[in-house]
């Protein structure tokens, strides 16, 4: 009996792996599209966190690279539901813990998985045959499965948070008026976007990686359907891809937005900037030329983010001067040692439950909630000193290995 009741336990406080309804929502391989999902209990049972994963952009400066790169994806879990673990245990916001995640432990939960390559939309009806390999470009009708599939339960919701990761931050932003016109106009709709702004900028050899990027996956992939929001794309007309820009995006978002963003985003700056100097959390291996760049991210952050705020008084931000990536899903949403500002209590958790708090009550004053590290790296002793941290643990992991290997 005690092992059943176990078991039962065990059940309803995972993740668990679901596949989306419709046959033709496919990931980039071919694999039905997927996602998790944890039933909501107790007083969160009629509250919904929907999570877009986190993941890249499909990049290439040539439609031939573009393909190239594309299959590379299709090979890996941002491509592909194959691989994908029977349950899912998440940390930060997203954890079960009660006792580090007291607010959000017991809500609906549902972990979108992103596997089509291209931001969590487009679609294209026949599939795209590349050197031996079939893929699909089928976001679009992934989204729309699983909304649809939940739409009973949203439209008996009391609040939706709609956030994500990474790219998933701007699928979260992308996706405000489908799942709007699923559900009445009492509910509550937040939005929260982590380690999410994409903006035009050259990369450390001079090239438009990103922009170029983005025209060739709207030329594939967005051929026969427009960006998920609609108002964004009337305003796009030939350049949807513009929509995929957080600061041209978040024009159209009429619902209260929390911004997440490390300022030295460490995604960002590698993987669309082409920084390599980072290493172990610190810039200090960084020549000249990249620093200069560094900074200007830095500025351009600091001034879309500033901007935000002044746009919308409902919106709230958690920015600090880290080199990092995605506090959403991390331990550290929950650290002391990463406040804003350094010294405080003000940890993105707590930042985060009272801003969803005070949109609730209606009793909003942005200068609690509008919180901007007001110095850079290093002089954010927190950030600086993980890089130290990391070489500690690097150290005690090797010392451990040696001592298996010999002992």
């Amino acid at each position: 009996m005690l092992i059943i009741l176990f078991q039962l336990l065990w059940c309803c406080f995972q993740l668990m792996l679901q596949f989306v309804e419709d046959d033709r929502a496919k990931c980039l391989d071919g694999t039905l599209g997927s996602y998790y999902f944890q039933e909501g209990f107790e007083g969160g049972q009629n509250n919904f966190i929907v999570f877009f994963e986190g993941g890249e952009l499909i990049l290439g400066n040539t439609e031939e690279e573009f393909l190239m790169n594309a299959v590379e994806k299709m090979q890996t879990q941002q491509g592909s539901s194959l691989n994908r673990a029977s349950s899912l245990e998440q940390d930060g916001i997203l954890s079960s813990d009660k006792q580090k995640n007291y607010y959000f432990h017991n809500w609906n939960l549902i972990h979108i998985n992103y596997c089509d390559g291209v931001g969590f939309q487009g679609y294209k009806s026949e599939s795209v045959y590349f050197q031996k390999h079939t893929m699909y470009f089928r976001g679009e009708l992934i989204i729309r499965s699983i909304f649809d599939h939940f739409k009973t339960k949203f439209q008996k919701a009391e609040l939706i948070i709609l956030s994500g990761c990474s790219i998933g931050g701007i699928a979260a932003l992308q996706w405000e008026q489908y799942l709007t016109s699923l559900v009445p106009n009492n509910i509550e709709i937040l939005f929260v976007a982590d380690s999410s702004i994409l903006f035009d900028m050259q990369t450390i050899d001079g090239i438009n990686l990103l922009q170029q990027s983005l025209k060739i996956m709207n030329y594939i992939a967005n051929n026969e359907t427009q960006n998920p929001h609609k108002k964004c794309a009337f305003n796009f007309p030939n350049q949807n891809w513009k929509c995929l820009y957080f600061q041209n995006l978040l024009l159209y978002i009429q619902r209260p937005v929390f911004i997440i963003q490390p300022f030295y985003d460490i995604k960002f700056l590698q993987n669309y900037l082409d920084i390599k100097c980072i290493k172990d959390q610190t810039l200090k291996n960084c020549q000249n030329n990249e620093m200069n760049l560094i900074d200007l991210v830095y500025l351009k952050f600091n001034q879309i983010i500033q901007e935000s705020l002044i746009k919308n008084y409902n919106t709230g931000s958690f920015a600090p001067s880290c080199i990092s990536h995605c506090f959403f899903v991390s331990q550290l949403s929950f650290s002391l040692k990463w406040t804003i500002p350094e010294g405080s209590n003000r940890t993105v958790y707590q930042t985060l439950v009272k801003w969803v708090k005070r949109q609730q009550s209606n009793q909003y004053n942005q200068g609690d909630f509008g919180l901007i590290d007001q110095v850079p790296w290093p002089m954010n002793s927190a950030c600086a000193e993980l890089s130290s941290l990391i070489n500690k643990i690097k150290l005690i992991n090797m010392i451990l290995l040696i001592i298996i290997i010999f002992f």
